[in-house]
Parts: C-alpha cells; structure tokens; sequence
C-alpha cells in the first residue's frame, strides 16, 4: 500500500464494545466496495485512554493485516476533541473525514462527503433526520434537540445540526480544525463557529443513519463539563444576542466577562 492516499478517515475510540475489532474490518470492506475501490483510503483509529495489554495486541494484530490503519493511543482520557485532533495531525490525505468508530451512517454518506469536498467545498458537516430522532433514547433526543436550539438561537449558527458526528474537510478545513481548543464534544460546534467566522465554504449533507446502532451513555458530569464548554464558545463568538438571564449566570460563574 502506498503511503499517498486520497482519503483519512479519523475515528475516535474510548472503550470501545466487544467485536469492535471485527466490525472495523466489516466497515472498511464496506467502504472499498461504496467507493468502488477507486480511491486510496487511510484509517487513522485514536485510542483516548483505557490501555491494556489485550486492547494493545489487537492494534498490533490488525496492523499487521490492514496496512492502510493506524492506531494512536495514549494511557489517559482526554476527551474527544482532543482524540480527533491527535487524529486529525496526523493524517496524510488532502481529504480528511472524521465520525465515530461504529460508523453509524450509511457509506454513501461518506462517499457524498467526499464527492462534496472533492467538487470544492472546503467542509461537509452531515444533518441528522428526523428519523435519526425516532432511534434515539429520550436522554439523547432531548440532549441534541437543546443543542439545536441553543446553536440557532445564542451562536446563530445557521448549521444548528453541530454534532451529527460526521464531518470532512481539505487542507483549509484540516488547518481550522487543528485551531480549536475544546477536549470534548462540542470540538464539533467550536469548529463550525470557527468556519462560520472565516467565511469557509461549508455544504450540509443529510446523513442516513444505519439500523441496529446502539447509543453511549452521556453522564451528567459530561453535561456539566459541556455546559461550560458551551459559554465558552459564546465568548468566542461574541453572539449579539445574549439573553439577560443567561449573561448573568454566565458572569457569574467566570464563564464571560462583559
């Protein structure tokens, strides 16, 4: 396998499922035959802490049958902003796509990303269904549709849909990305805000998700964590609109300082 490649596709991992291994292989043969194996594609799998010895073994064990994969992992936690920029660094492709190790949309949807950045667009971010909404658990769906909400209506983002978990990006996109600075989930919202200010070119691309996908858990420290992220972005942003009650809140706790 050459070491050029047209495509990097970044896949973060934190503990992942039992089988893991076996449907990382499915996928990717999935993915050869979407792209009718006319493209080169590099699979860079970050491991974000939880080391040990049997999870180090399979790396080395699927290495040694996927030349086009490679692991990076590292001993502690950090969250998974930080996971897809470790990713992101160091991939070798002009085209780079990041989303989940499950890759819980259809491989179409890659290859339309793909084809989206290829044809110009400097990044691909994917709109969920309202299907996607119908699959997922109350926790979640409440969790996303406040997000939403909050991304229309305090950063304006024109892109509410901020954490759909599939996006992609050339060289000018890659460059963004590796500016942000949030260890955590909203990395995604932080980028989009990043583009938005730059005037990037960002096409949106309704993503179909695949049947049988199962939904991590997202604890309410995680929520606490990314709340404070969230105020963070809304400094960055300097949003004109900025609710009363918010902004109180906001100074309150050290979040802004207006």
């Amino acid at each position: 396998m050459s070491d050029q490649y047209d495509l990097t596709i970044v896949l973060p991992m934190f503990k992942p499922r039992l089988g893991w291994e076996k449907s990382l292989k499915e996928n990717i043969q999935l993915i050869d035959i979407e792209f009718n194996y006319s493209i080169s594609i590099q699979y860079i799998v970050v491991n974000d802490g939880g080391e040990n010895e049997h999870l180090l073994s399979l790396f080395d064990v699927i290495q040694e049958s996927e030349s086009n994969v490679k692991f990076i992992s590292y001993p502690e936690n950090m969250g998974k902003g930080f996971a897809l920029r470790t990713g992101v660094a160091a991939a070798s492709a002009p085209v780079v796509i990041t989303t989940d190790l499950d890759f819980p949309y259809e491989s179409k949807d890659l290859r339309n990303v793909y084809a989206l950045l290829r044809s110009g667009n400097e990044i691909v971010t994917g709109k969920r269904k309202a299907e996607y909404y119908v699959a997922t658990p109350l926790k979640r769906k409440i969790i996303s549709k406040a997000c939403i909400a909050m991304n229309k209506h305090l950063l304006k983002l024109s892109i509410a849909d901020a954490q759909s978990g599939l996006k992609g990006f050339n060289k000018t996109g890659k460059n963004l990305f590796l500016q942000t600075t949030i260890n955590r989930f909203l990395v995604d919202t932080e980028f989009l805000v990043l583009a938005n200010r730059q005037k990037l070119d960002i096409a949106i691309i309704e993503l179909n998700l695949k049947s049988g996908i199962k939904f991590s858990s997202m604890g309410w420290k995680v929520l606490l964590a990314e709340g404070q992220n969230f105020f963070r972005i809304v400094k960055m942003n300097k949003s004109s609109y900025f609710p009363a009650k918010v902004k109180k809140y906001a100074q309150r706790k050290g979040l802004i300082n207006v």
